[in-house]
């Protein structure tokens, strides 16, 4: 149970820092576009663009359905550029709003995606999601660059599975990033009650295989959260209840898809892991320490998730 696995240690965090060219400019480090957010969760789509933000990445675009566009606005950091897409009359992005988005990644520039936080479970939000991730990953569109994925929370609940493997990925050579909690592992793959007690028992079997069986990074978020690409196993051993808070996720997507950019292009250490790979571990290591020094100085009853947001700076000092 879990014997070929590494620990997350501050020496590999160290090792996957990307590093940071002092005449480069903003497209260099990357150019994320979150896809999140619904009238009920209208934090989770902020969170997870300002994760972006503090971990260096150049430009950050928020794509909210047209019903929450406003509020978005007065809430989120100016440094954010606001994207309204096409919504249903209760609120959730339209499958009317795939073109637009595929535009606005060709346009733009854009070159990660971070889908699903605060979405909701509208049907019509589950065509949204399944279609916009068949036209990325089956390169049915000429972008400039290849664009890296990471699907969290709703995102993840509304992908479309067959025989336990996930459809858009059928066909696909790229990777992607799942960020699921058990709850949604379980949910995705329709475990059963037994295939669910032997997931905690023993995630790394199951992250493993099921990474490899869907050609994903699959980051098993739990108190000790479990990483992996199919072949390689990473394990974070540093529970925290600090983090046993609504947003926490959302948080962590936005850090990982931040870093994926800057991590392909500005990282080449231990080249034998992929960059998605790194980008997870190291992205879980920051969320995990930020939480562990915000504990310490608010405690874990006081600590808001939103307070990794200000405490990433004192985990990056530690690593430069």
């Amino acid at each position: 149970m879990c014997n070929k696995h590494r620990i997350i240690t501050k020496n590999i965090a160290k090792d996957f820092l990307p590093k940071r060219p002092q005449d480069a400019h903003k497209y260099d480090f990357g150019h994320v576009l979150v896809i999140a957010g619904s009238k009920n969760y209208t934090g989770a789509a902020v969170l997870a663009a300002e994760g972006c933000l503090s971990v260096g990445c150049g430009l950050v675009s928020l794509a909210v359905p047209q019903s929450i566009y406003e509020v978005t606005v007065s809430r989120i950091s100016p440094e954010v550029i606001v994207v309204p897409l096409a919504a249903e009359e209760h609120g959730s992005i339209s499958e009317q709003a795939i073109d637009d988005v595929v535009e606005y990644i060709q346009k733009r520039k854009v070159n990660t995606i971070c889908i699903g936080c605060g979405l909701g479970r509208e049907e019509k939000t589950k065509f949204f999601v399944n279609g916009l991730l068949k036209i990325i990953l089956s390169m049915q569109v000429d972008f400039q660059k290849e664009v890296s994925v990471v699907v969290d929370a709703d995102g993840v609940n509304l992908l479309e599975v067959e025989n336990k493997k996930i459809k858009v990925l059928k066909n696909s050579t790229k990777k992607i990033i799942l960020t699921p909690h058990i709850g949604e592992f379980k949910n995705l793959f329709n475990l059963t009650q037994e295939e669910t007690e032997n997931l905690k028992k023993d995630p790394c079997y199951y992250v493993q295989e099921y990474a490899k069986n869907n050609n994903a990074v699959i980051v098993l978020k739990s108190s000790n959260t479990t990483i992996s690409d199919g072949e390689n196993i990473f394990k974070l051993n540093f529970p925290n209840s600090a983090l046993a808070k609504g947003g926490s996720g959302d948080v962590l997507s936005g850090i990982i898809s931040g870093l994926c950019y800057q991590i392909k292009v500005y990282n080449k250490t231990l080249v034998r892991y992929d960059y998605l790979l790194k980008s997870a571990v190291l992205g879980v290591y920051l969320h995990s320490q930020a939480a562990f020094i915000g504990k310490q100085q608010k405690t874990e009853f006081c600590f808001s998730p939103k307070d990794i947001l200000d405490f990433l700076k004192e985990v990056f000092k530690d690593l430069l």
